[in-house]
């Protein structure tokens, strides 16, 4: 092999947001932010409502922790391989939508609150696996470029969320934090629908490793790459 094939090819800081233009990424991606803003809220804020000591709320989010930890490495994979990448996020992101709506109902209620946080680490552990499992399939890039694109708009929601639910709190109560998380998985949810097509098929055919840019840009087009 000669040292200029050797060389690894650089890729340049607009690359991400170039990335972006191929619809299932840019899909992906914003059911993530969305998916983030319900995480992070939950993750954020339902601390302070438990109203407990550091050591007690450190014994919650442990159990929560487990769950994370137990369904990201195990339990994704199982379902995954019995559901498909497209029918387990809409079945997790589902079920970490109500979750949440019981918390936004419950969440003056510890004896609901508590239970509820600790539940959604299972949820959250599979869609933590399965999401990037899925955007990494599904796009035609480079993982890392594929990678920075969807971290960078994903964790836009992670960070607004936390803020704007202590201002929400401020301006329409405890509750309604927690209704606006659950109604953004929801919206998450649909914008996973526009491109059912997409996901439907990443498992049979997975985005070939190290594409060039260009290549997307061609297929965000609908021009057939050179």
């Amino acid at each position: 092999m000669s040292f200029q094939h050797a060389r690894t090819r650089r890729t340049g800081l607009s690359a991400p947001l170039r990335a972006l233009r191929h619809r299932g990424l840019l899909t992906m991606s914003l059911t993530a932010l969305c998916y983030n803003w319900g995480f992070f809220t939950v993750l954020g804020y339902a601390p302070f409502p438990m109203g407990l000591s550091p050591i007690k709320l450190g014994l919650v989010f442990t159990g929560w922790g487990i769950f994370v930890a137990i369904f990201a490495v195990f339990g994704a994979p199982w379902l995954q391989a019995r559901l498909g990448i497209a029918k387990t996020m809409y079945a997790n992101l589902t079920a970490f939508a109500v979750v949440v709506l019981v918390i936004a109902i419950w969440t003056t209620d510890r004896a609901v609150l508590i239970p509820a946080v600790i539940i959604s680490g299972i949820f959250i552990g599979v869609n933590n696996t399965v999401t990037t499992q899925a955007v990494m399939t599904i796009s035609p890039v480079e993982k890392p470029v594929a990678s920075a694109a969807y971290s960078f708009v994903r964790f836009i929601g992670g960070g607004l969320a936390p803020y704007a639910a202590g201002r929400m709190v401020l301006a329409a109560g405890i509750h309604f934090p927690f209704f606006l998380a659950a109604g953004a998985i929801g919206a998450g949810i649909a914008i996973l629908a526009t491109a059912h097509g997409l996901l439907a098929r990443a498992p049979a055919s997975p985005a070939p490793v190290g594409a060039p840019l260009d290549v997307v840009e061609h297929q965000a087009e609908g021009v057939p790459a050179a």
